[in-house]
């Protein structure tokens, strides 16, 4: 009589586990776009491109099919507003350039950039017994302030250049 309770609950703590440690992979996933990216003066695609390949292997040894990345330079002018200056995806929507993103009001320094990472990931448990259907995990979005950045645009503001992008705020 005990065996089929401890079989469910035995189930039950392998799939919560599965989904804290996905949790836990996308969380340090996202930190390190945002940490890639902030670390330098200008990007190209191509090097987009890499940092998305660089986060996939972070996710080992879960599927990175099943995870969308996306990483966002944002413009915060002087009232505090934050706009999209370009934002480079893999497997998720790249936000258009100009576009108004609200950010929590520690990231909202005036005249400032700020890099913003967002990763999920799409997760069916195997067994599927206890916990049905498809999860997705992480989307919470972390930034972080260029540290070498270059100076432009029109307030002269630091921030992390795309090659093919000029300077914001010149929306």
């Amino acid at each position: 009589m005990a065996l089929p309770v401890m079989l469910v609950a035995y189930l039950g703590t392998v799939e919560v586990a599965q989904l804290v440690m996905i949790s836990r992979k996308v969380t340090q996933l996202t930190s390190a776009l945002t940490d890639l990216t902030a670390r330098v003066q200008s990007v190209a695609p191509a090097d987009l491109e890499n940092i998305f390949d660089a986060g996939q292997t972070i996710l080992m040894p879960y599927a990175p099919a099943n995870a969308s990345m996306v990483i966002t330079s944002l413009v915060i002018d002087s009232t505090g507003v934050a706009k999209v200056c370009w934002s480079n995806q893999r497997n998720g929507t790249a936000l258009a350039r100009g576009t108004t993103v609200t950010v929590p009001d520690s990231v909202k320094v005036a005249n400032t950039s700020v890099i913003m990472a967002r990763a999920s990931y799409r997760h069916t448990p195997a067994i599927g017994y206890v916990l049905t259907g498809p999860f997705t995990l992480g989307n919470t979005p972390i930034y972080s302030r260029p540290r070498n950045g270059l100076a432009g645009g029109t307030l002269n503001i630091e921030q992390v250049k795309r090659t093919d992008v000029g300077y914001c705020p010149t929306f």
